[in-house]
């Protein structure tokens, strides 16, 4: 069996993520009858909170840099299931952290799983040793941002 070069293993991880992603964002309409970005709208938002149209362009870089990061998971060598287990608990907590902050609208839970997602991340950091380890930066800062915003709908409303 012929092995797959690394940009073909990107984008073929890249597509997984945003297929799973685009999933996650439509079980909101399948579950509620209504947008993400509607029920956004319906929330008291701290200050900082972006507008609407940031969500998508900024998902969307930042699932390139996870696929980019997944698809250099087979070169880990060092605490390999470590790594393995942190970024997939992880990805399937992401995915559904919307299903439970806007289907479900469990602020509480989603709070929790996103802080959870937090340490996991930071753990990646911690537990990669390789240079890949860096693309993961961008998606701890929006992950923090985004457990400050989480939180802080959970407190107002």
């Amino acid at each position: 069996m012929k092995k797959i070069s690394m940009p073909i293993r990107a984008i073929l991880f890249t597509l997984v993520i945003f297929l799973l992603g685009a999933l996650s964002s439509f079980s909101v309409e399948w579950i509620r009858g209504v947008s993400i970005g509607e029920v956004y709208g319906t929330f008291r938002l701290p200050p900082f909170a972006p507008p609407r149209w940031l969500f998508g362009p900024a998902w969307g870089f930042l699932y390139i840099l996870l696929g980019i990061y997944c698809a250099n998971l087979n070169s880990v060598k060092k605490n390999r299931t470590l790594i393995y287990s942190f970024m997939y608990i992880q990805l399937i907590l992401n995915i559904f952290w919307t299903v439970v902050f806007f289907s479900f609208a469990n602020l509480f839970w989603a709070s929790v799983m996103i802080v959870v997602m937090d340490i996991l991340v930071f753990g990646l950091l911690l537990a990669d040793h390789r240079r890949i380890r860096y693309i993961l930066i961008p998606y701890l800062v929006w992950l923090l941002f985004a457990s400050y915003l989480s939180i802080a709908v959970l407190l107002l409303n």
